[in-house]
């Protein structure tokens, strides 16, 4: 805080040399008075005066004070100071925008262990799955889903049914079935046994 502040004054009094406030020539106030018109140590002053006269907007003399010696290094220095005040604010919300990047890859990540977890899920659930064709003689033929009850009397779930080449995924209870249609059924061995003793 004590570094910005000698910083903060060192630009307040060049900007009242670039507005005319102070002239070339023209002392400024002494050190104790600037400490009190600021409200710092005579110190924070001093150091704020070392930075105008390393840059050539002031010159300090014993026993004379403090002079101005040019407007124009002045000017110069408050848009040098403007610009570093710029780099830092860029330079701030760079870091802000690396740690989105950081907290959104953790993100990213968090989601695709997770995908991953149901895409595991999903491939054991169809590595279950076995197909079993309608019979020309089952008596399943014309009768629906929601009828057959396949699910209750089997354990298996109906994931497919594949009719004349084309995949019908999830059809409704109210699917009617017929010879030669294949039931893509999800569940354990038995319960397709079961299944296939139900329509062949």
């Amino acid at each position: 805080m004590e570094q910005a502040r000698y910083q903060e004054i060192a630009m307040d009094i060049a900007h009242a040399i670039m507005m005319g406030e102070y002239h070339e020539g023209e002392k400024i106030h002494g050190r104790s008075t600037l400490a009190g018109r600021y409200n710092v140590s005579p110190e924070t002053v001093r150091r704020a005066i070392a930075i105008l006269q390393n840059v050539g907007v002031v010159i300090v003399n014993q026993g004379v004070g403090i002079t101005v010696t040019s407007k124009a290094m002045a000017e110069k220095f408050v848009r040098s100071f403007n610009q570093k005040g710029e780099i830092q604010i860029f330079l701030e919300d760079l870091k802000k925008l690396m740690d989105q990047r950081r907290e959104n890859d953790l993100k990213i990540e968090s989601h695709l262990n997770k995908l991953q977890g149901y895409v595991d899920r999903i491939m054991s659930r169809w590595l279950d799955v076995g197909e079993i064709e309608v019979g020309k003689k089952s008596p399943a033929v014309g009768k629906t889903l929601r009828e057959l009850r396949i699910r209750e009397r089997t354990g298996t779930t109906i994931v497919a049914v594949v009719r004349d080449g084309l995949e019908q995924f999830s059809p409704e209870a109210s699917f009617v079935l017929r010879a030669e249609d294949v039931l893509l059924a999800a569940g354990s061995a038995e319960g397709q046994m079961r299944l296939q003793e139900l329509i062949m």
